[in-house]
């Protein structure tokens, strides 16, 4: 049974394994949407319960382990999940002397994903690529349309259709060359 005494401090006494894991999972989703660290729990028990995932989450919340934080954006009401300073760094001091040689571990960590890491700069690259063609097109507009013209509705539309024709023909490319 939990002391009321040990409510807010880390100790694996405290926790079972699923509940430990579920912390392990939040420290790394930290700060994202209660949905989403939700989803992230499930996916990793497995579970097909539309529940289960909360309730590691208000189970840890009642351990005073992590909070929720309410914010809005915009009309939106959302809810993000933080583990408590308190708690990150007894569990740190707990974990930080197992990890035997730190720099071996973060370089397992980057091949680990490397994968992503070149997936994000190839996207980085098609956009770059993209941005500099829309930028040629909307300067060859600009080359081929009379000052007095500028602000006219006409060439606003202009502008506007070059955009889209060279989004979609990006999007067509990407679609036929990366299957």
């Amino acid at each position: 049974m939990l002391n009321q005494k040990n409510i807010g401090t880390f100790s694996l006494k405290n926790l079972s394994m699923r509940e430990f894991e579920a912390l392990l999972i939040i420290l790394k989703n930290e700060g994202k949407e209660l949905p989403v660290i939700k989803t992230a729990i499930d996916t990793k028990f497995e579970h097909t319960s539309r529940t289960k995932g909360y309730d590691y989450i208000n189970n840890l919340a009642k351990k005073g382990m992590v909070d929720k934080k309410e914010t809005k954006t915009g009309e939106k009401r959302v809810v993000r999940i933080y583990v408590r300073k308190k708690i990150r760094s007894e569990y740190e001091k707990l974990i930080l002397p197992t990890i035997t040689d730190l720099s071996e571990s973060i370089k397992k960590l980057f091949k680990d994903y490397m994968s992503e890491i070149k997936e994000e700069e190839k996207l980085m690259e098609k956009f770059r690529a993209y941005t500099e063609i829309i930028l040629q097109g909307i300067n060859r507009v600009l080359e081929d349309t009379p000052t007095k013209n500028l602000n006219k509705k006409k060439f606003q539309r202009k502008i506007g259709d070059t955009i889209w024709r060279y989004f979609r023909a990006e999007m067509l490319k990407i679609e036929m060359f990366s299957k």
